[in-house]
């Protein structure tokens, strides 16, 4: 199937790789359905980009690559909803927010976007346990895990 996007362009997925959200994400709940663009190689950014909204597209990341000792619980209920019978089954993405000029880069810890990788079925789950924030600098992760010291600008260029 064909998908527009403002980012992209005339972008081609396999209709089998649209996931399919029970909810939208907090602010977009009308939005069901999307895809994942592996937008560069070098990257472990990537943009979860709405089917029926061009415009509509959010950087996201696999928190556990940036942060160790991430680990979320599911409520029965959110787990159930996903069709999810084993924790192997999930795919967590965070959403990324780039200030304007790559000056602030955060990570929303406390609501991340679950989808069963096996259906394709999603939702963005907002974990109740006050363990994670909202916005979680994710300038000074990368800065202590790069021996290059690599700054905002080039992890904002990264996510970009």
């Amino acid at each position: 199937m064909k998908i527009t996007t403002t980012r992209f362009g005339v972008i081609e997925i396999d209709d089998s790789s649209v996931i399919r959200m029970l909810r939208g994400p907090i602010g977009f709940e009308d939005y069901k359905n999307y895809c994942l663009i592996q937008h560069r190689p070098d990257t472990s950014f990537r943009w979860l980009q709405s089917v029926d909204e061009p415009s509509l597209a959010f950087v996201v990341v696999d928190p556990s690559q940036l942060f160790e000792d991430y680990n979320i619980e599911l409520s029965d209920a959110d787990a159930e909803a996903l069709h999810l019978k084993r924790a192997e089954d999930a795919l967590v993405l965070t959403i990324v927010t780039i200030g304007e000029g790559g000056k602030e880069i955060t990570v929303n810890l406390a609501a991340p976007i679950v989808i069963n990788a096996n259906e394709l079925i999603a939702m963005q789950v907002v974990l109740q346990d006050g363990r994670y924030p909202v916005r979680q600098p994710l300038t000074t992760v990368r800065e202590e895990k790069s021996d290059q010291g690599s700054d905002r600008t080039a992890l904002a260029t990264e996510a970009a």
